[in-house]
């Protein structure tokens, strides 16, 4: 999501093909089974030790065993020559909370507070507002009462709290980042709410102490009053650039223009030193190119909810009811890198 005004041209670079197949390398044994709700689900596999290795009567096809039960499709390009997919992060929501030792249910950068918005919107976040169970995490907004005062929020008042999941520092100002890298493959599949006035984002800032962030890739941002378009951007050189995979609405490069609220949606991200690429569902919708201009440094993650925020009212698609209660929900988060 953009931080800062000032949005410069930039070359789309759109694929005209239908999408990438997966690699040779791809999990042949993790054939898609059909939940209770028509989505895609990984293979079972046999339990992993208490170290996590697998046992020895685990699937030998399953090369990304990550706990009891789970094992995740290869991501949807061929790694490098010579080189071979590891997962680095891998929460999967299998218990009745998150690992915290992964992710936070915050942002650093408020004072020590939990984030408030981050675009002038109404959105307090609160610990509270991520609840897992039945193998989700679900980033819950709702009504605050009373409000939540903060200069950040629309007209200086946070009127709901809201659900985030990041990588960030624990703490604000204080300690290590939760988890971060640079380089890699990442993918989180999730159901957001088609509602108008909601707002769901995916994306990565650099881990910069002094928060003046050079980057920024937003896997996406999604309108909720437009299930159909995935905004996907890249923001450079001091984010006084950008590339924007969507020319407006109803376009998601090469990628199907449809209602991706009916079920649960892959949206997966391949950054590399000279390309950052965007895919729904295993399909890549376009790409950015150009080694001088990617970010080569260690970047963290941040998915939240948002409402009503500057974006939203700019294009008349704010909050209409200000009772809703929405959830975005999250089904898992992964990053694969080479090695």
């Amino acid at each position: 999501m953009v931080l800062a005004a000032g949005i410069g041209a930039a070359n789309l670079d759109s694929l005209q093909s239908t999408g990438e197949q997966p690699s040779d390398s791809a999990i042949t044994a993790t054939e898609a089974m059909e939940t209770p709700g028509g989505e895609p689900s990984e293979t079972p596999v046999a339990s992993a030790g208490p170290s996590g290795t697998p046992l020895a009567t685990q699937t030998p096809s399953c090369a990304f065993a990550v706990s009891a039960g789970v094992c995740p499709i290869a991501p949807p390009m061929a790694a490098a020559a010579g080189k071979k997919w590891k997962i680095s992060l891998a929460e999967e929501f299998s218990g009745t909370s998150y690992d915290k030792t992964k992710l936070s249910p915050c942002f650093d950068w408020n004072n020590g507070d939990c984030t408030s918005t981050f675009n002038n919107g109404r959105e307090h976040y609160q610990p509270s507002q991520v609840v897992v169970s039945n193998g989700t995490a679900k980033l819950i907004a709702a009504p605050l009462n009373p409000p939540f005062a903060s200069k950040s929020c629309q007209n200086g008042s946070c009127t709901y709290k809201a659900g985030m999941l990041s990588t960030a520092r624990a703490r604000a100002n204080d300690g290590p980042y939760l988890f971060s890298f640079t380089y890699g493959y990442v993918e989180s599949r999730f159901k957001f709410p088609a509602t108008q006035g909601f707002f769901t984002a995916f994306w990565m800032l650099p881990t910069d102490r002094t928060y003046t962030y050079r980057s920024e890739i937003d896997i996406l941002e999604l309108l909720g009053d437009d299930p159909t378009t995935m905004f996907m951007t890249y923001h450079y050189n001091n984010r006084t650039e950008s590339h924007h995979v969507n020319s407006g609405k109803f376009k998601n490069g090469a990628c199907a223009t449809k209602d991706y609220s009916k079920q649960f949606v892959r949206m997966g991200m391949d950054w590399q030193p000279d390309h950052i690429a965007w895919y729904i569902d295993g399909v890549k919708c376009a790409q950015f190119t150009g080694a001088a201009n990617i970010e080569n440094g260690p970047m963290q993650l941040i998915l939240h909810m948002m409402v009503d925020n500057d974006w939203q009212r700019r294009w008349n698609v704010g909050l209409t009811d200000p009772t809703l209660t929405r959830q975005l929900e999250v089904d898992y988060i992964r990053v694969y890198q080479q090695e």
